[in-house]
């Protein structure tokens, strides 16, 4: 009977250590020995910095890492790493990128297992739109748009730059100063994200524009006459703003302004028309300012243009259709007259005022070039003595095939009588030689249809006509189709001189 009842007290004992036993065990599995995985707090974040540090620990006593992985959004492998209570995963990651880590843990003595997986995207870099080569622009400055907004930029270059972003930030606009012309210049751009996550650095290459450079036609010139324009070429098309000429300095003697007015002339030049005309036997100055002027790439004058030229005394030719005459009158004074030989009925010649803006000591004249050999109205005379162009193809000139001088005789040009190469008239005076002489570019011209009742003195006066502007579209066509036998004495720009070199002939109102 006793063993029995201490066997019914064991089993009672048993009986309550265990009902007591499992929750402890239970709370020493959950409480006391916790099992898990510690990743780091990124899972369905966007715009994570790449430097982000990436631990992955087993959490519980005992627990170790079987397997960790970081694979990209292509599945590839990036890391690994097992057999470990902590890893760090490799850092900085790739931007733009949705990565994923995947861990497993275990522990063998209570046979515990468990996996999990993060995912997170880091941050995207901003995209440049256009070439890393830039041009600077006129105002000097270089304007970088991006797709999205950007944070602090800094930049790193030998061309000092201000950064100045917009209010949006997907703007910036780069200005340079105190750069060279027609440089390039390396620069590295040190930027951000707007939460301020540094982003590889940012190459470009600014390019300056080149340097503006000018030509005058009359520098060097000497006794012009007075109604010649002066025209400036430039290496480049002007800005608008310095299309005027209001920065251009014109002076005669004693510093004297000498009035005008500017037009443009094509996209590379400008053109000063002296008003009434340029000052009789004086020195002109023309000065360009360095800053004076901009091209429409920004480039300047890399120093002042200093040019001078002079004219000679007050010369004008006159010419009267109805008498045949021409008269040449200088500083009001009537110092020759000569009989001449004007356009016949069918081709007159021009009535107007005008200027000498072409000469040659000999010109090869034809008929216009449409006409061939053997066709009505075709005509070649080489070697055409002493001939001054006054418009477009009208011309003084000396003419040894007649002497029929004070009728009309010609195809529009004005005819003289000349020695030059005159074998059937050996001893006709030299006209033609003598008003070449006399006359210079810029002479000016002025052609009646009839007479006045007075001797033209008057006429020569400061008051005298002076013509504003030669059609340059028609002596643009004249000057492709020079013919000249020989180079010529000298020329208004020197574009004509190359053009004359390369056609040795040109049609003519003869």
């Amino acid at each position: 009977m006793g063993t029995v009842k201490r066997l019914i007290s064991w089993l009672l004992v048993g009986a309550v250590v265990l009902a007591i036993g499992l929750p402890i065990n239970d709370y020493v599995h959950r409480q006391i020995l916790p099992f898990g995985i510690n990743m780091p707090p990124l899972d369905g974040k966007e715009m994570v910095d790449p430097r982000t540090p990436l631990t992955v620990q087993a959490t519980g006593f005992n627990a170790q890492l079987a397997k960790v992985e970081l694979r990209d959004e292509t599945g590839k492998l990036i890391a690994e790493a097992n057999g470990e209570n902590s890893v760090t995963l490799p850092s900085p990651l790739a931007f733009a990128t949705r990565h994923t880590i995947k861990a497993t843990v275990v522990r063998p003595w209570f046979r515990q297992s468990q996996t999990r997986e993060i995912a997170f995207t880091t941050v995207k870099i901003p995209k440049l739109e256009g070439p890393s080569l830039r041009i600077v622009a006129p105002d000097a400055s270089v304007t970088l748009q991006f797709d999205q907004p950007v944070g602090e930029i800094k930049t790193s270059s030998d061309l000092h730059l201000a950064v100045e972003p917009d209010a949006s930030r997907n703007t910036v606009k780069l200005t340079a100063s105190d750069y060279d012309q027609d440089h390039t210049y390396p620069v590295q751009i040190d930027w951000e994200t707007v939460s301020g996550v540094p982003l590889p650095p940012l190459h470009l290459d600014l390019t300056t524009a080149p340097p503006l450079t000018a030509e005058t036609n009359l520098k060097g010139q000497a006794n012009l006459g007075v109604a010649l324009p002066l025209i400036i070429n430039f290496s480049e098309p002007l800005a608008e703003q310095a299309n005027k000429g209001q920065n251009i300095q014109i002076k005669a003697d004693g510093g004297k302004e000498v009035a005008g007015r500017w037009e443009r002339q094509g996209k590379k030049s400008l053109r000063f028309t002296p008003q009434p005309s340029w000052p009789a036997s004086s020195t002109i100055e023309v000065r360009i300012d360095p800053l004076a002027l901009k091209s429409v790439r920004g480039g300047t004058l890399e120093k002042p243009i200093i040019d001078r030229f002079t004219t000679g005394s007050d010369r004008h030719i006159f010419v009267y259709l109805d008498t045949q005459r021409l008269a040449a009158v200088e500083n009001g004074e009537v110092v020759r007259t000569f009989k001449v030989s004007t356009g016949k009925n069918k081709t007159p010649t021009v009535t107007g005022n005008f200027y000498i803006y072409d000469r040659y000591r000999h010109k090869t004249m034809r008929s216009d070039s449409n006409i061939r050999p053997g066709q009505h109205g075709f005509y070649e005379v080489e070697n055409v003595p002493y001939t001054q162009f006054f418009h477009k193809d009208y011309a003084f000139h000396g003419a040894f095939w007649h002497n029929n001088f004070g009728r009309t005789a010609s195809h529009g040009c004005v005819n003289m009588a000349t020695k030059d190469l005159n074998r059937r008239w050996p001893h006709a005076p030299e006209d033609a030689g003598w008003l070449f002489h006399w006359a210079a570019l810029g002479v000016p011209v002025t052609v009646y249809a009839k007479s006045p009742e007075e001797v033209p003195k008057e006429q020569a006066g400061s008051d005298r006509a002076v013509p504003d502007k030669v059609s340059d579209e028609k002596k643009s066509e004249r000057d492709t189709e020079l013919r000249d036998s020989r180079e010529p004495l000298v020329h208004l720009d020197p574009s004509l001189q190359k053009a004359s070199a390369v056609a040795p002939q040109q049609s003519s109102n003869q």
